[in-house]
């Protein structure tokens, strides 16, 4: 979803549209979010936890599927794609075991293979209570860190605004440097878990 229609959308249902925004489009969300707090346009708080609500119903989803779902039918649905989970769930389980929070942090960071972690947090057995603790503040973390750039976005784009003429490209400089950094922490997070896999 363009950046544009996340704005149009906030600005127009307001509160109502958070939660389905942050399910979808979470980082994306919060960083326009920020620059509408400073605006005056949404509280903090508020924003803050629905964005963390919308980022926890579907880590719960994922974490009951594997819980309800079985190790089989995790391997049919997901075997080919993802071998190294399918074929290593022994080694997948001591991670989630022994190393929970570094492994809960590359999955929420690792694009494209978050479903099947997360699948696999529950599929191994790992309890509720710890998987949410891991998730919730990870989440914490993650979206207060979005949020304060995207505040200070708009701090920076107010106070550059009587001089410079087209403010709009700093701001979307800066939108993008973040965007940039986002996806290549993202990588890196993959590429660690893809390391993982061939060892």
């Amino acid at each position: 979803m363009e950046p544009q229609a996340i704005l149009d959308l906030l600005l127009h249902y307001r509160y109502w549209v958070l939660i389905p925004l942050a399910l979808f489009e979470g980082p994306l969300t919060a960083l326009v979010l920020g620059f509408l707090v400073y605006l005056g346009y949404f509280g903090i708080i508020p924003v803050y936890a629905l964005l963390i609500v919308g980022d926890l119903i579907p880590d719960g989803i994922y974490y009951y599927i594997g819980r309800v779902g079985g190790r089989r039918n995790f391997v049919q649905k997901y075997g080919l794609r993802f071998t190294f989970i399918a074929n290593n769930l022994p080694f997948v389980e001591g991670l989630w075991r022994h190393h929970a929070k570094k492994t809960m942090l590359l999955t929420k960071l690792a694009y494209g293979l978050s479903t099947p972690l997360l699948v696999s947090a529950g599929l191994v057995g790992m309890p509720a209570r710890k998987f949410f603790s891991h998730t919730i503040s990870i989440s914490f973390l993650q979206y207060g860190v979005i949020l304060i750039i995207g505040y200070y976005l708009g701090a920076s784009y107010e106070a550059a605004l009587p001089y410079i003429k087209n403010a709009g490209f700093i701001v979307t400089g800066a939108a993008i440097f973040f965007v940039l950094g986002y996806i290549l922490l993202q990588r890196y997070a993959r590429g660690q878990i893809l390391k993982m896999e061939e060892e």
